[in-house]
């Protein structure tokens, strides 16, 4: 498995989906993910998306890829995990599906044939803890990016950060559970860190329960952070969407009132019909 990543400067996502890979799916159960691509997809032809060449950046155990390659992109997909990376391979076995897995950093992707979209979800962009790494990130996959070609990712709203962040849930599975813990409060901040611990709890074999923690934290970037990063990475800011409960993107993206804005930049150069 080819592993591309910064030993110098760890990812503080790493050690959290290591030890939450098992249990990802069962967190991310309720998403809705075919329908979520359906309007990201629609968002990108929308303006100008021409070919068929993905690459799914923070892929995660394969949610966020998996409904393109099956309507027949050519998909190439990391994440920092490997664990989570394994996973996601794992649903290929079996399958005529093929895809280019392996793990790397966003914020120093290896030299990758050019993407026609580069899709990065699930508050992957949050995890960059500093305006220093969005700009490397987003400069990162600009690099990887065709002339003209698109870049979707979706960030945590304020809203998210005063609700859900600072509060506390459960569910359970057919042999595990965990419990999500919330650390930040309803007077977050617009910049600020946040973050979770998430409890989990797999049944072993011999009938006992085993835990493992892990804790992720997240900055919320500001409207103004993001345009200034896209800009430094020598991207176009070609829509900016609300995205409401259900998949649904809206035409206003207010902090308070969506629980993630998604952001579609173009890369500069060459400039496909809109």
């Amino acid at each position: 498995m080819a592993v591309y990543a910064r030993p110098d400067q760890a990812s503080p996502a790493l050690e959290a989906y290591e030890r939450l890979a098992p249990v990802y799916d069962l967190l991310t159960a309720g998403y809705d993910h075919p329908t979520w691509l359906d309007s990201l997809e629609s968002l990108a032809f929308d303006h100008g998306l021409s070919g068929r060449r993905l690459l799914d950046v923070g892929c995660g155990t394969g949610k966020s890829f998996l409904p393109m390659l099956a309507r027949g992109y050519e998909v190439t997909a990391c994440d920092v995990s490997p664990a989570m990376v394994e996973l996601a391979r794992s649903k290929l076995d079996g399958t005529d599906a093929r895809a280019d897995l392996f793990v790397a950093d966003m914020r120093e992707l290896p030299p990758l044939a050019e993407a026609d979209l580069i899709t990065c979800l699930d508050d992957a962009v949050n995890y960059l803890l500093s305006v220093d790494d969005l700009c490397a990130a987003l400069a990162s996959m600009a690099r990887a990016l065709s002339p003209g070609g698109l870049l979707v990712f979706d960030v945590n709203t304020l809203t998210t950060y005063r609700s859900s962040f600072a509060s506390d849930f459960a569910l359970d599975g057919p042999a595990s559970f965990l419990c999500w813990r919330g650390e930040a409060g309803a007077e977050f901040a617009p910049g600020e860190i946040a973050a979770a611990a998430i409890e989990v709890f797999e049944e072993e074999p011999d009938g006992r329960w085993r835990r493992t923690t892990s804790r992720h934290v997240q900055r919320h970037h500001p409207r103004e952070d993001v345009e200034a990063a896209l800009e430094h990475a020598g991207l176009e800011l070609a829509a900016i969407r609300g995205q409401a409960r259900g998949a649904r993107l809206e035409l206003e993206a207010d902090e308070l009132v969506h629980p993630k804005l998604v952001y579609l930049a173009r890369k500069t150069g060459r400039r496909r019909h809109a």
